[in-house]
Order: structure tokens, then C-alpha cells, then sequence
């Protein structure tokens, strides 16, 4: 997505939701996406299927965030981070927070490259952790930067899980809770492994993974929400919650109509790190 683009989904979602962010990072390009290129963005961003859950998953992800600030975590990993802003506009509760940005060296050249060439300063708080997690361990990443192992740290990995297996999503959850100290947080996204395989014309779901499988993105894998606390136990995790799409609207916008129409076999899990017994002698 471009820089442009990405200010847009980013202005949407404040209006969306007004406390998603208080402040969107501004446009500095040159070629800057206002008028009528920018609202064709707009509305391209808005047409998209997976314009509502992405807004919504956002919003929820930030929301737990936030009371992890309040428990006194100050490590936010972001993992599979792409072109994610949060650490260009960090509100107010997050001024202190440590981010890290794991994701493709590639991916992470690409972003970095857009930044520079609109001038978007990089805050001190910002760590990018470049690491392919196909040929390396979220732990050994982690431990290439500052993050401090031995504190808590809220992880969020959203939008990936559908583009995996189902044994590489579980080493990838069993890997975050292996660098998670007592009182860390996990925010992941998922699809409901029932909705997958539907009708790419008569369902949102089918036509947002068609359009993924043509781009050579095919989902390929999820979970089945009746055994996914049985599923994050076997991997370190303890199930907070679990919303799928539909809840998750109608705790944000209630009864409202608008454009917001989120997947409903998209799923968004609150998990938190099982505690590990103390070792005795």
C-alpha cells in the first residue's frame, strides 16, 4: 500500500471510531494524496472486504494495549508488523512504550525506504527486528535487539494466521510464549478453519480469500473456535476471550449503520502467558 493510502485508512479509522487514534501522522509527500486522488483512495480502502476487520481488529488490538500499559508494560512487539503506523503515531498512553517491529527483511527495507522518501521521522521508541520466522526463532530475533526478556510485553500478530499452516501457527504461538515473561499479553487474529473453502461469489469471506488466492496469498488454515482454548493451552497461552467479527462490531459501534461490515468468521483472541511452575531443587 502506499504512503498515501495508508494515511487515508488511517484518517478513516479515526472517523470511523475517533479514539482508534488521536493523531494521524501526516502526509509529507510530495505527491500527496488529497482531492480527488484521495478520495479515490478512500474509497478503493473502503470497497475492499477487508476494510471493516481491519479497523476493528486494530481498534481491539490498541484497546488491550492500553490496559497492559496501565498493568505497567512498557514492550509492545508487533509480530509480522508490514506497514503497520502505531509507532509513528503513539498516543498519549503509549509515549514510553518500547515498540518492536518483527517482520521480512524485504518487507522492512520497503517500509523503511517509504518512510525516508517522505520524510516521516522515525521515533526513538521504534525497533525494527528484521527476521525471516520461516528460518528463525521469535526469541533469537527478540534477542538481537533491546528487548528485555525478563519484563512483560504485549504481542500482537494480526491479519497473518490465515496465510499459514496450521503446525506453523502453532510453533509460531508456542515461540511467542517462550520469550514472554509473567504478565505478558497476546492479541492474534484468525479465521474460522469452517468458513474456509466457501463460495468465493456469494459470501465476504469467499471473495476476500479469492482475491488473496489469485495474488498468490492463499489462506490455508485457521482454527475451530469450540477447541481453541484447548488449542492455546497445548501452546503456553490461557484464552481470554474470543470475538468474531459480528461481536466485535456491536461492542464498537453498537446499533450504528455505517460502512464498517467485518468478516463474521474472523475471529480476534485475547490470550494471556501461562505462568510456569517454579523450578524446585
Amino acid at each position: 500500500m502506499t504512503h498515501g493510502g495508508i494515511v487515508l485508512f488511517l484518517r478513516r479509522s479515526v472517523k470511523s471510531f475517533g479514539a482508534l487514534s488521536s493523531t494521524a501522522w501526516p502526509l509529507r509527500s510530495g505527491n500527496d494524496a488529497r482531492g480527488e486522488a484521495g478520495a479515490v483512495l478512500d474509497a478503493a480502502l473502503q470497497e475492499h472486504p477487508g476494510y471493516g476487520w481491519a479497523i476493528l481488529r486494530t481498534r481491539y488490538a490498541e484497546d488491550a494495549l492500553e490496559e497492559a500499559v496501565r498493568r505497567g508494560v512498557r514492550q509492545y512487539v508487533i509480530v509480522g508488523a508490514g506497514f503497520d503506523s502505531f509507532a509513528l503515531r503513539q498516543p498519549a498512553f503509549a509515549r514510553d512504550v518500547e515498540v518492536f517491529e518483527i517482520d521480512h527483511p524485504a518487507t522492512q527495507d520497503l517500509k523503511r525506504q517509504r518512510l525516508r522518501g517522505c520524510d516521516v521521522p522515525l521515533p526513538r521508541t521504534l525497533h525494527f527486528v528484521p527476521a525471516d520466522l520461516s528460518q528463525e526463532k521469535i526469541s533469537d530475533a527478540l534477542a538481537r535487539s533491546t528487548f528485555r526478556s525478563a519484563d512483560a510485553a504485549f504481542f500482537a500478530w494480526l491479519g497473518v494466521t490465515q496465510y499459514l499452516t496450521r503446525e506453523a501457527n502453532l510453533v509460531t504461538l508456542r515461540g511467542i510464549a517462550a520469550c514472554s515473561a509473567s504478565g505478558s499479553t497476546l492479541v492474534f487474529t484468525y479465521v474460522d478453519q469452517r468458513a474456509l473453502g466457501t463460495d468465493p461469489v456469494t459470501t465476504s469471506v469467499g471473495r476476500l480469500q479469492g482475491a488473496f488466492a489469485a495474488a498468490r496469498e492463499p489462506w490455508l488454515s485457521g482454527f475451530d473456535p469450540a477447541l481453541l482454548a484447548e488449542d492455546l493451552a497445548a501452546v503456553g497461552w490461557i484464552l481470554v476471550e474470543d470475538l468474531d467479527g459480528l461481536d466485535a462490531k456491536k461492542r464498537y459501534c453498537g446499533d450504528q449503520r455505517d460502512d464498517l461490515l467485518p468478516l463474521g468468521p474472523s475471529h480476534i483472541v485475547l490470550a494471556n502467558v501461562r505462568e510456569q511452575p517454579a523450578l524446585t531443587v
